[in-house]
């Protein structure tokens, strides 16, 4: 579901669209939303999604309600290194909503195991902290993430006000077309502006090298 309706441009614009001029403003309003989220670098509205992930080679898990998890002792009375803290598998459509499934799959084997939140796994805003596997196990994660667009009001109008634009600039060229000579109007920018996008900045995923 798009976050601006056909509906909600045409009464922003105050104008009735035809069938066709619909059928333009959703190629618009999905490319513009398409546009934003490849700017921001993350979805705007939160959606379901499944990841597979490779633990790293050195990674041995130790369940939370283990007698070993944060309690055990070396000979020199010291915690045993392994155990903390737990490794983190982070995704890629954050901030995470809610995590419905997380499965293990040894390595060189074809069953997954079904863990368990909060003894197995904790979720965290950007993925979960692994207390599970072994090295070189796959991890399944099916998790809903993304921003929660429809709340942040900001999304939607950016987009009502480049979609006026496009739309406008759309009908200028239909215009000057059927007249047969160009029409003596500046043309709007279209997709986004700079200025448009330094509001939104702040929601933007930052990528670590």
């Amino acid at each position: 579901m798009a976050l601006v309706s056909v509906s909600d441009l045409s009464t922003y614009m105050d104008v009735k669209f035809s069938l066709r001029q619909q059928d333009a403003a959703d190629f618009v309003l999905e490319g513009l939303q398409s546009e934003l989220e490849a700017y921001l670098r993350r979805p705007v509205e939160q959606e379901a999604f499944v990841e597979h992930h490779t633990l790293d080679a050195n990674h041995i898990g130790v369940p939370m309600d283990s007698f070993f998890y944060n309690t055990s002792l070396d000979t020199t009375m010291q915690h045993i290194g392994f155990t903390m803290p737990p490794s983190t598998v982070y995704l890629a459509n954050t901030p995470i909503a809610s995590v419905t499934q997380v499965r293990l799959k040894p390595n060189l084997q074809n069953d997954y195991t079904v863990l368990t939140n909060e003894r197995d796994y904790t979720v965290r805003r950007y993925g979960i902290d692994l207390y599970r596997g072994f090295a070189n196990d796959i991890v399944e994660i099916t998790y809903n993430g993304g921003l929660d667009g429809a709340n942040i009001k900001v999304f939607k109008l950016m987009i009502l006000r480049a979609a006026t634009r496009e739309m406008q600039n759309m009908h200028d060229d239909v215009v000057g077309v059927k007249d047969l000579e160009p029409r003596n109007v500046a043309p709007m920018e279209t997709g986004f502006l700079d200025k448009e996008l330094l509001a939104v900045k702040r929601y933007r995923r930052v990528r670590v090298a």
